[in-house]
């Protein structure tokens, strides 16, 4: 949890004795910005105290410079009341919220509804018929805004007390920035415990070991949040309800499209978890954030072209262990092919270890890879709408004026695209990530080395190399010497290791499909009761022989015993 900055003083004298060693490095602090990009993959801003000032240090001074200019009292009328039965939000009214002011308190209230009201007050308009219901509908909206902060109060302290945090005085001043990281953290904290991707066991082991020593989710209890978030309502009931929603276009929008990635991505835990089915909850969320069905269709579209070969692409040639080995496997592009094989060659092998999502390497792989797929979403991809969700914005200078942004992107799905693009590879925790399906003895390559598609090396590698000379020495030793036999130490003869079994098998069923057969003619049916008539007779025949022969011995028996 965010704790309040010390007092400011003056620095304590300098000790005479040995300096202090310098501070340990959080895990939790923020990784190198990339060129053209504010916010890449799954930050933890949410955990970093200079971010949490700095957005509201933001706020604070957004507050201090606004100036409201009422318009002429007729045109603020009917902008507060349209007509036709349409009726603007709270916060539309009061001009507060967005993310250009940020967070609002009891203060920013009062101090602009009474601006606001002065202006369309009935008594100084009475020859605009709407001017009651505007002042009537300015007093409700003032009314609604500050009901809504104490909710906002509420579900701050229920998510703070979740994560096994306190909130503070600065939180609940203006609740909405420290509400929506927060609900940012849960998000984050769900997706770390369950696992994304392909993930070995040993590996979730070990994320949740990251997991329990982590400062981002300190105090935190991994079993309890995982069953009030899968196995009860009232966390996810809380991620449908306005405030958050009144928090989330609040946040800057580097900030909201990482929300959305990761409210999307618990969905697919839940969904993975349950057997590709979703509590009815989630319906309610879904209508708070619209956002989430355009991201899920571009998610769709890059899937479709993973998946999809080029027409005029021959088929790979396949190795099969067997020849029971005849299922047909899912075939991938080219183009994912290639990228596949480079985000395996830059994570570590999953089974031994993760790599943080924090890794310059990966970093670099990942801008790499979200410019190819932007590329092709503005042209082939017919996207281009999509990638508004994640450009950048301009922001507005203190005298009003509007200025463009500096970088293109706001924020860059990492984890999103390489699940979906290396499907089968790429598993997620909370120590990081990994290639699940990597040779033992998996080496990594530097990003610079990934792009040049090198072949990667590993033990294996080297032992079927070693294999192979052998077995072609073995092989020329027996030309020159057939009659040779390996024996064991016994002096026995042992079989060769390097027998084909399967090749000898296939000869074998072959010749017996080129041997000839004897006619499969069947015999008549007088001569088949002939014969049956011909066993019964011997048949009968040597029981009565059997018979015979104990009589007699019975008889020679009998007379011996009388003498």
């Amino acid at each position: 949890p965010l704790q309040p900055p010390p007092p400011g003083g003056a620095p304590p004298p300098p000790s005479s004795g040995a300096p202090p060693p310098p501070p340990e490095t959080s895990d939790s602090a923020l990784p190198e910005k990339l060129p053209g990009i504010e916010v890449l993959g799954d930050e933890t801003w949410f955990a970093d105290v200079t971010t949490r000032r700095s957005l509201r240090e933001k706020v604070t001074a957004a507050h201090a410079n606004q100036k409201i200019l009422v318009a002429n009292p007729a045109t603020e009328i009917r902008r507060i009341c349209p007509g036709e039965g349409r009726q603007i939000l709270a916060g539309a009214v009061l001009r507060l919220g967005g993310s250009t002011l940020g967070g609002y308190g009891e203060a920013d209230i009062n101090y602009t509804y009474r601006q606001l009201s002065r202006a369309l007050h009935p008594d100084k308009n009475p020859d605009v018929p709407e001017a009651h219901d505007a002042f009537k509908r300015l007093s409700e909206a003032s009314k609604e805004l500050k009901e809504g902060l104490e909710d906002a109060r509420n579900l701050l302290k229920t998510l703070c007390m979740t994560m096994g945090g306190t909130t503070t005085p600065e939180m609940l001043e203006r609740p909405q920035e420290a509400l929506f990281a927060e609900a940012t953290r849960v998000l984050h904290a769900v997706n770390a415990l369950t696992g994304e991707g392909e993930v070995p066991g040993p590996a979730l082991s070990r994320g949740l070991v990251c997991y329990s020593g982590s400062s981002t989710f300190l105090n935190s209890r991994p079993q309890i949040l995982l069953a009030e978030w899968f196995d009860q309502n009232r966390l996810l009931d809380l991620f449908g309800g306005a405030q958050l929603r009144t928090a989330y276009d609040c946040a800057p929008k580097r900030f909201r499209a990482q929300f959305l990635t990761a409210l999307n991505r618990a969905t697919m835990a839940e969904a993975k978890r349950n057997n590709d089915c979703v509590r009815g909850n989630w319906q309610t969320v879904m209508m708070q954030f619209p956002e989430i069905g355009l991201w899920r269709d571009l998610r769709e579209k890059i899937k479709v072209r993973v998946w999809t070969p080029d027409p005029d692409e021959p088929a790979p040639a396949r190795k099969k262990g067997s020849m029971w080995d005849d299922e047909e496997q899912k075939r991938t592009s080219a183009w994912a092919t290639m990228w596949r094989d480079r985000i395996r060659n830059v994570l570590p092998r999953g089974i031994d270890s993760f790599v943080s999502s924090n890794d310059k390497e990966v970093r670099l792989l990942c801008a790499a890879l979200w410019r190819d797929i932007a590329e092709w979403a503005r042209g082939d991809g017919d996207a281009s709408r999509h990638l508004t969700l994640f450009t950048a914005e301009a922001t507005t200078s203190p005298e009003g004026a509007e200025v463009p942004p500096t970088d293109e992107w706001a924020f860059v799905p990492a984890s999103d695209i390489l699940l979906v693009v290396a499907e089968g590879i790429v598993g997620i925790t909370a120590e990081g990530m990994g290639a699940a399906d990597a040779k033992p003895g998996h080496e990594r390559m530097t990003f610079d080395e990934a792009m040049q598609d090198k072949k990667p090396s590993s033990k294996d590698d080297d032992d079927e190399k070693d294999k192979k000379k052998d077995k072609d020495k073995g092989s020329r030793s027996r030309s020159r010497d057939k009659k040779k036999v390996m024996k064991d130490k016994d002096g026995k003869p042992m079989n060769d290791p390097d027998f084909n079994w399967e090749e000898a098998w296939k000869n074998r069923v072959n010749q017996n499909k080129m041997r000839p057969r004897a006619s499969a003619r069947s015999p008549s049916p007088k001569k088949r009761r002939s014969r049956s008539r011909e066993r019964r007779r011997s048949r009968s025949r040597g029981r009565r022989e059997r018979r015979n022969k104990q009589r007699a011995v019975s008889i020679s028996a009998s007379r011996s015993a009388s003498r």
